[in-house]
């Protein structure tokens, strides 16, 4: 946000009103929201696009695979657990598993234990889409995101981040 397009106010608590009444945030506070909205739509975009087009996954499918592929016992998690792990909402989860299964790479069965319950299963050729996104995922990671940064800010955007999702540091 350039400086010399920002109109004179005073700021109070980050926020400059207008004579008018007008209110805007002020350049530091509007750099830091804007910044971590756009730094992460950007790395969205980039992300998704290569696996995209060199796996046929969004960015989406990979994480619910890999959620599926490594932290989830026996390969398999209620889909309950599913949508608590992923940032989408109910339906968009139960649209992608739709689609992931469509296509073989997971496979939806009951929960024994809780009749109401589904339970979400990578298949072996889940595994197998995965392991071939897999390197290709983490080198862009390192490319659009963690090269970009030294350790120290790696560390204080996990603590941040934690802070702003209410979580735990890492």
């Amino acid at each position: 946000m350039n400086k010399d397009f920002l109109p004179e106010g005073d700021a109070t608590d980050g926020v400059v009103e207008r004579d008018d009444g007008l209110k805007y945030l002020e350049p530091v506070r509007a750099h830091a929201f804007l910044g971590l909205i756009r730094a992460g739509d950007k790395l969205d975009r980039a992300l998704d696009a290569t696996l995209q087009k060199e796996h046929q996954l969004s960015l989406h499918a990979f994480e619910v695979l890999l959620f599926l592929a490594v932290f989830a016992d026996d390969r398999q998690m209620p889909m309950s657990e599913l949508r608590r792990r992923t940032p989408l909402s109910q339906s968009r989860v139960s649209r992608l598993v739709a689609d992931l299964e469509r296509t073989g790479l997971v496979e939806r069965s009951g929960d024994p234990s809780d009749t109401r319950a589904v339970n979400v299963g990578i298949t072996d050729q889940g595994i197998s889409a995965f392991r071939a996104a897999q390197d290709r995922h983490l080198d862009d990671l390192e490319q659009h995101f963690f090269s970009k940064l030294s350790s120290r800010e790696i560390q204080q955007l996990a603590t941040i981040t934690a802070k702003l999702l209410d979580e735990p540091e890492a």
